[in-house]
């Protein structure tokens, strides 16, 4: 858009002549939309734009598919940098040609690990030993040992915590996706509480998944700050750490 910088001044663009910021006028360059499209110097251009453009529905599709937990944990650049990922897991599908190449559940390893809330690292936070299975439609979280006092690295002000675990089943095909329902979840519980052993964490997906569908389990920890019976969030949930722990 044009604007006006002084009495005569203008800068932008007008009935197809830019105006510099140096003065200078020239003409807007014609569309090249018609070369980018056809021409075979644009190819390598149009693959990499392609599967850039792949990369961020398949981002797009998993974040939605685990909103409720992302929304607890995640940073500004979350998006984008799944979005790289997924960029990096197309590349491995070994059948399809360049610009057309896909997601393949088979290549979904890089994905483990990856944390929605790169200001908070898991592996800094969560000291307790944990395990994520699967088996048909279920998708287990097991935890032999947790002693709160000693394996959980709260920041300061935190009276309580919560354990994260959530599952989605999502057609990569399709971008749709089904929820799985967490039947056992350990709640909310205080930072000096007794430890815990043998706990284990079933989430249930409403049928056995299909072998093309990305199942996606995430682990995490919530913080927050008991005041008169109510549990605030603590810090915008800044300190919340969230990871993929496992995918099929």
């Amino acid at each position: 858009m044009a604007q006006q910088t002084g009495i005569l001044g203008i800068q932008g663009t007008v009935g197809g002549l830019v105006f510099a910021k140096d003065g200078s006028i020239r003409q807007k360059p014609a569309s090249n939309k018609a070369k980018y499209l056809t021409a075979a110097s644009m190819a390598r251009t149009r693959e990499n734009t392609a599967e850039f453009g792949q990369a961020a529905k398949y981002s797009k599709a998993v974040r939605d598919s685990l909103r409720v937990a992302i929304a607890s944990a995640s940073d500004s650049r979350v998006a984008s940098r799944l979005t790289k990922l997924m960029r990096e897991v197309i590349g491995l599908d070994d059948t399809n040609d360049r610009g057309q190449r896909v997601f393949d559940t088979s290549n979904s390893a890089p994905l483990l690990g990856f944390n929605f809330n790169a200001d908070a690292g898991i592996g800094q936070t969560m000291y307790f030993p944990y395990e994520v299975t699967g088996n048909g439609a279920d998708v287990t979280m097991t935890i032999p040992s947790l002693n709160p006092t000693s394996d959980i690295a709260a920041p300061q002000g935190t009276t309580h915590f919560e354990v994260v675990f959530a599952v989605s089943s999502v057609d990569m095909e399709t971008l749709t996706f089904t929820n799985a329902v967490v039947a056992a979840p350990l709640g909310i519980l205080a930072v000096n509480s007794g430890a815990l052993a043998n706990q284990t964490v079933v989430a249930t997906l409403p049928a056995i998944p299909p072998a093309a569908n990305l199942v996606v389990a995430v682990v995490g920890i919530n913080f927050y700050q008991q005041v008169n019976g109510k549990f605030y969030p603590l810090n915008n949930n800044s300190t919340n750490p969230l990871a993929i722990e496992y995918v099929a």
